[in-house]
C-alpha cells in the first residue's frame, strides 16, 4: 500500500516522517458530589496535537529544512494533509532540529495544532473561491491536495480546466 504524502500549505515532504502522533483529546471536569460520588461534565473536543520525527537527506538538506523553518514561522494556518487522515486545517507550531546538521542528513522533530475555530465556521467541509482563470489544477497545488481528491470532492466539475469565477470547490 502507497501512502499519500504529507503536505501542509502546498509543500509536500519529500518522505513521510518517520514518526507520526495525533492526539485526540476532549475538555472533561470532574466534580464531587454529595454522598461521595462525582459528576463528569463533557465540555467538547479540544485541538488535536500532531507530533513527529523524520529525516531530510542530500546535499541540500539545510536548505530544504530551511523551507520547513519558514513554513513554521507563518502565522496563519492552513490545510494539513497526513496519511490516511482526512485534511484539516492546522497551526504548525514547532519545527526543532534534533540533531547537529552535516551536509547530508538533517533530523527534526515537528508540532502542528488543530485550528478547530476554521472547523466550526466553515463546518466539516472546507472550500475554496474560485478566482478568475482558476482551474482546479491551480486550486490542487494551492492547497497540495490530489487532483484525484478533488474531482471527487467535487462532482459537479465536469472540467478541471474550466472552472466559474465565484464559485466554490471544496477542498476537503
Amino acid at each position: 500500500m502507497k501512502l499519500a504524502v504529507m503536505r501542509y500549505k502546498g509543500y509536500a515532504w519529500e518522505h513521510n516522517p518517520q514518526t507520526l502522533k495525533i492526539c485526540s483529546h476532549r475538555s472533561l471536569s470532574e466534580q464531587g458530589v454529595a454522598g461521595g460520588s462525582s459528576v463528569v461534565r463533557d465540555f467538547g473536543e479540544r485541538s488535536r496535537v500532531i507530533t513527529g520525527s523524520g529525516r531530510i537527506a542530500g546535499d541540500d538538506c539545510i536548505s530544504k529544512f530551511a523551507q520547513l523553518v519558514a513554513l513554521q514561522n507563518q502565522s496563519d494556518s492552513g490545510i494539513l494533509l497526513l496519511p490516511d487522515v482526512a485534511p484539516f486545517y492546522a497551526f504548525f507550531r514547532s519545527i526543532e532540529l534534533d540533531c547537529d546538521p552535516t551536509p547530508e542528513l538533517i533530523t527534526y522533530k515537528f508540532e502542528f495544532v488543530e485550528d478547530l475555530s476554521r472547523a466550526r465556521t466553515e463546518g466539516e467541509k472546507s472550500y475554496h473561491t474560485v478566482s478568475k482563470d482558476e482551474t482546479l489544477w491551480d486550486i490542487s497545488y494551492r492547497y497540495g491536495v490530489e487532483i484525484e481528491r478533488l474531482a471527487e470532492l467535487n462532482p459537479e466539475v465536469k472540467r478541471v480546466d474550466e472552472l466559474a469565477a465565484e464559485s466554490r470547490v471544496r477542498v476537503c
